[in-house]
């Protein structure tokens, strides 16, 4: 199953339960750091691992996270682990205040009105899906070429012994 991480504020987490949910219709886990209590577990070490892990990073940007420390540590891990990063951006953010995306495209995600944002970020994630399985696809038949050159080795060893 196909992962993302879902950067964001607490305080969007409505939203992003939402987004999770939309998400699993289409067979993609979306990872929510507060989904998973780890008590004693670092939590930077805990969220930089689930990034790594995870396909693509779909950044929440609202004025909630807009200034969020860890929703900015979370973009700089996913630029830094070279994960797509879904950039979905409340009307209003200043572009100054992306950041580290700045100058990287964005679906503009309207909280009044979600469904055209939501929308696009389906299409998104539809073509990450399609992508992830012509990577299984190009792997299965590696590994069946791999499979048939074991064969032809061990019948010509068979041969050979004989």
């Amino acid at each position: 199953m196909i992962q993302i991480f879902l950067s964001h504020s607490m305080r969007d987490r409505e939203w992003c339960e939402w987004l999770k949910a939309s998400a699993a219709e289409m067979g993609i886990n979306a990872y929510l750091s507060e989904h998973n209590p780890s008590p004693g577990k670092n939590l930077a070490e805990k969220i930089i691992a689930a990034i790594n892990e995870s396909e693509a990073v779909v950044v929440l940007i609202s004025q909630n996270s807009d200034g969020s420390q860890w929703v900015h540590q979370e973009i700089g891990c996913a630029v830094h682990a070279k994960k797509l990063i879904i950039p979905l951006v409340q009307p209003g953010i200043a572009s100054e205040t992306l950041a580290m995306l700045q100058g990287v495209e964005y679906i503009p995600f309207d909280f009044a009105n979600p469904h055209e944002g939501h929308m696009q970020l389906r299409t998104a994630l539809q073509k990450l899906v399609a992508k992830q399985l012509q990577k299984q696809v190009a792997k299965e038949q590696r590994d069946t070429a791999l499979l048939a050159l074991a064969c032809v080795a061990l019948v010509l060893l068979t041969l050979e012994a004989s």
